[in-house]
């Protein structure tokens, strides 16, 4: 694959983050055995968890290898999935992407340079970073080896956003919440989003409702049924040490007269939840009930109580209460009370339990409150968000019937104030284009957009062309493309959102300059690959006299 696109994987998260792993043609295991040929330190991942197949015509494939935990491409779980540049794969708490290289790049070479690089922040995958590498093809004719050029820029790019990862080295809180941002960003969120888009908006936001209900019924049911049962415990303990009282009391004066015939526990067995109910004398021996005396009790809870000369509680089983109550008399000889007998219940606490069918009743009643609240939460989220829609719409087509170009929101989100501001600079451009001809020829409709990205495209040399209204990028040429390597990723995109820094920066610089100086070129230098190139940027005027696109041009110096 020498002359063809090369792939390769890229771990963005866990302890191998920032490692590049070459994919070689044929089949590639990945698991955390040392036999595979992609090895990822994690309990969590199988010891061959999937392979990746890479074919001769540059398809790339992943199946699952009945992995324990799965195998997830962009937050769904799949069995088997082509593979693009840039999927996001995850193998429980790892997540890689899957980058290809420039042609003729060793991806051998690639692994090897990049051991040296510095960790890859766990947010990895964002914003410059997560731009699949072969997005720089000018590598190729300005160093002699290609991956060179790779481990560069990856270098480049872990510098630019590693900083984040430098202040928070010694914060595991900060590391855990960004790993969960990445997780949300790149697997839970894109799996939801493609879940949405399969149905009708509003019954994807229901469902998204109906889950909260479940959840939160689970959520509420299991400390319910857990605090109903402690509750239960502690009732039956005081029921049952009230039963066992009662039952020393009765039996005191028969057992202090020694008049073991008067003994007796009929009460107490009469007692709802009592299983067993004993006088013991304190050799350990019945005294009631009466089909039992005589007998030895053998019973491991009594043989624990008469060791204690004070009252007892403990359990025999998953719900079976122990409590045993001393029958006190004076002993002359010691001149103290001791123990004569005991009292002793053994109390079921099922009679008090919750059944199966009272734990499903709570559970449906905590689930119908939840869907009750979930459905009014539906009504007013779902109104929320359409309103700001609905009136944006209104204000578009008043706009467009009067000619306005004001439309405006009374809501504080960012988002819509930034997608209003588009709307209005199209509606200005729309406007301002309109009542002149190309060539003076009046009746025409001039597309000042169209305009730039034909001039742009015209030119042989790396060039761009930038909105005067809002500074986006209007159109790139094929030549600059190639040379920057963004393949028309900056079309539409304002210059503060730029990846590269320096080109983002000489931008900058050179629109203030071209603005004030209308009839003149402005100049800089950037420097690309190894090389310096020359920036020269004019204002192109609007039938108003007013600048209403930039020309900016790249030339090698000295070319």
């Amino acid at each position: 694959m020498s002359s063809r696109e090369t792939w390769a994987i890229r771990v963005l998260s866990g302890p191998q983050a920032g490692q590049i792993m070459p994919l070689t043609v044929g089949y590639n295991v990945i698991g955390r055995s040392p036999n595979c040929q992609i090895k990822l330190a994690s309990n969590a991942v199988s010891k061959e968890h999937a392979t990746v197949l890479v074919t001769d015509d540059g398809k790339v494939i992943i199946t699952d290898m009945n992995s324990r935990n799965g195998t997830f491409v962009n937050g769904l779980r799949v069995q088997n999935q082509k593979l693009q540049a840039g999927d996001k794969l995850t193998f429980h708490d790892l997540i890689i992407d899957i980058l290809k290289l420039p042609a003729g790049v060793d991806p051998r070479h690639v692994q090897n340079m990049q051991n040296g690089l510095a960790p890859m922040p766990a947010w990895a995958g964002n914003g410059a970073l997560a731009m699949p590498v072969q997005q720089h093809p000018m590598a190729a004719q300005a160093y002699p080896d290609p991956s060179a050029q790779v481990a560069q820029e990856v270098h480049a790019e872990v510098e630019h956003d590693a900083r984040p990862r430098v202040a928070s080295s010694g914060n595991a809180l900060f590391d855990l919440l960004e790993n969960l941002r990445l997780y949300l960003d790149h697997v839970a969120m894109p799996g939801i989003y493609s879940l949405i888009q399969r149905m009708n908006y509003r019954q994807g936001l229901l469902l998204l409702i109906a889950i909260y209900a479940v959840v939160l019924t689970f959520v509420a049911t299991i400390p319910m049924v857990t605090l109903t049962k402690s509750s239960i415990r502690q009732e039956s303990i005081r029921r049952a040490k009230t039963i066992a009282r009662n039952l020393a009391a009765i039996n005191r004066q028969a057992i202090l007269e020694k008049n073991e015939v008067a003994v007796t526990v009929r009460l107490a067995e009469l007692e709802e939840g009592v299983s067993t109910a004993v006088i013991i004398n304190k050799d350990g021996t019945i005294l009631a009930p009466a089909n039992k005396r005589g007998e030895f009790a053998k019973m491991p809870f009594v043989n624990q109580a008469r060791r204690e000369e004070r009252e007892t509680d403990g359990f025999t089983g998953d719900s079976t209460l122990g409590v045993a109550v001393p029958i006190s008399r004076y002993n002359p000889d010691t001149g103290s009370q001791e123990a004569a007998a005991y009292s002793v219940v053994l109390y079921d606490m099922g009679s008090m339990a919750m059944s199966p069918a009272q734990t499903m009743g709570l559970f449906l009643q905590i689930f119908l409150v939840a869907a009750l609240l979930g459905g009014v939460l539906f009504f007013f989220l779902s109104r929320v968000v359409e309103h700001p829609v609905e009136l944006l719409s209104t204000q578009l087509n008043d706009a467009l019937r009067e000619g306005r170009d004001d439309l405006a929101t009374p809501y504080q989100y960012p988002l819509l104030e930034k997608l209003i501001s588009n709307v209005n600079s199209a509606l200005n451009r729309a406007a301002n284009g309109s009542g002149q001809a190309f060539g003076g020829v009046s009746g025409g409709v001039i597309n000042r957009d169209i305009e730039a990205s034909n001039v742009v495209r015209m030119l042989n040399t790396p060039a761009l062309s930038i909105n005067a209204i809002d500074d986006r990028v209007i159109a790139t040429n094929s030549a600059f493309d190639h040379l920057i390597g963004s393949a028309g990723a900056l079309v539409g995109r304002s210059v503060n959102e730029v990846p590269d820094p320096a080109l983002q920066a000489n931008l900058r610089e050179l629109l203030p300059r071209m603005r004030e100086q209308m009839g003149s070129i402005a100049f800089s230098e950037i420097p690309f690959s190894g090389e310096k190139y020359e920036i020269n940027g004019q204002a192109v005027l609007n039938h108003s006299g007013e600048a209403g696109w930039y020309l900016v041009v790249l030339q090698r110096s000295g070319g």
